[in-house]
């Protein structure tokens, strides 16, 4: 089996944990939390991060198989397919919602009178031919770009220091608000997902897991400077502001005689979106090879390639419906998949291995 070197799976993480975060979600959380909505990110990502160090005690269990597997053995085969048809169901949701938000951005950002028709063509193409190559080739490319988009991101944040108006108002916001927009918003968080489903596929040691930790929680902090920058320049108007990254630098549209300073947010959000599909219809396809026993890839592509323009078309569900659908339903499968789940593994993994010690001695 081909399998990924920590450090690829380290950025793979970077760039997952970054989806959503960035464009919308500070913008939608300011309507629930405020300013407060700082402390929300900082509770969910240090939850991010603690499902890492449960993604390493699981891997040290299990070295060599995968989630499905692990699953398969401790709650059986029916149990098995019936939880991955709802990830199956999550991931597609994911993809959806970063194509929705993204969409949304590059229509206001570069091309107003874009066809929509000729977005999903250019987005099913490029991402599919990325699929069908690998994990391995993918992970590579965006081993490639990972640091000229952490210099984007970072480039971003330091122009942005020069609109920045004053520390946003912390603990304003009502204790049940609080609560229930970090709820509602569990559908922007929950990336770590990802290292479970491709948990096979990666080689790893205790330098790995410092590795990966240390890349989780290098992104993270960029992430909470980002949204109290955000808070920081817009304040009591931050929920008008629906593309944070960019916004931010609203103020800076000319710096000297270099231009348009948005491109840089531009060229970031283009190949992060590329990436985090990429890596989400990849694992959409190898959770189609497992439910269904398809010998190829091509198979959940097509599928894919078929549910998505039925969806997207035919049901009409544009950025405000995806929204809406994340916040009431998802949330729900949200805090059992990301969280208890592999919790949930975990703990039977180490409950069978104290049985078997039992009955050996």
């Amino acid at each position: 089996m081909k399998t990924i070197s920590s450090r690829q799976a380290g950025i793979i993480l970077c760039v997952m944990l970054l989806a959503n975060k960035i464009l919308l979600l500070p913008s939608v959380l300011y309507e629930y939390a405020k300013a407060d909505s700082v402390f929300i990110l900082v509770l969910l990502l240090l939850a991010e991060i603690g499902m890492v160090f449960v993604f390493f005690q699981l891997k040290r269990k299990y070295p060599n198989a995968s989630f499905y597997s692990i699953i398969q053995t401790q709650m059986g085969v029916v149990f098995a397919k019936i939880l991955y048809f709802f990830i199956f169901l999550y991931i597609l949701y994911k993809i959806l919602l970063v194509y929705n938000v993204c969409y949304m951005y590059f229509r206001v950002q570069v091309y107003l009178d874009a066809s929509f028709y000729i977005f999903v063509f250019v987005f099913l193409i490029v991402c599919n031919s990325t699929v069908l190559r690998g994990l391995r080739p993918l992970a590579r490319c965006m081993e490639f770009f990972f640091y000229f988009l952490t210099a984007c991101f970072i480039f971003c944040l330091m122009i942005s220091i020069a609109n920045f108006n004053k520390f946003p108002l912390f603990f304003d916001t009502n204790v049940i608000k609080f609560f229930e927009g970090g709820f509602k918003h569990l559908f922007c968080f929950g990336d770590t997902l990802i290292l479970f489903l491709i948990m096979e596929k990666i080689k790893l040691d205790k330098k790995g897991e410092k590795q990966i930790s240390k890349y989780a929680i290098a992104i993270s902090i960029l992430i909470v400077a980002l949204y109290v920058l955000f808070y920081g320049i817009f304040n009591h108007i931050s929920f008008v502001h629906k593309n944070a990254i960019s916004d931010i630098i609203t103020f800076s549209y000319r710096f000297t005689d270099i231009g348009r300073l948005d491109m840089v947010a531009i060229v970031f959000v283009m190949f992060l979106s590329l990436f985090q599909i990429s890596v989400a219809l990849y694992i959409f396809c190898d959770i189609f090879k497992k439910i269904f026993n398809a010998p190829k890839d091509i198979y959940g592509l097509v599928s894919f390639d078929l549910i998505f323009i039925g969806i997207v078309i035919t049901a009409s569900l544009d950025y405000a419906k995806t929204i809406a659908i994340g916040t009431v339903i998802v949330p729900y499968f949200a805090i059992f998949l990301q969280y208890m789940l592999p919790i949930i593994c975990l703990i039977l993994s180490g409950l069978r291995r104290r049985e078997y010690n039992e009955k050996n001695s």
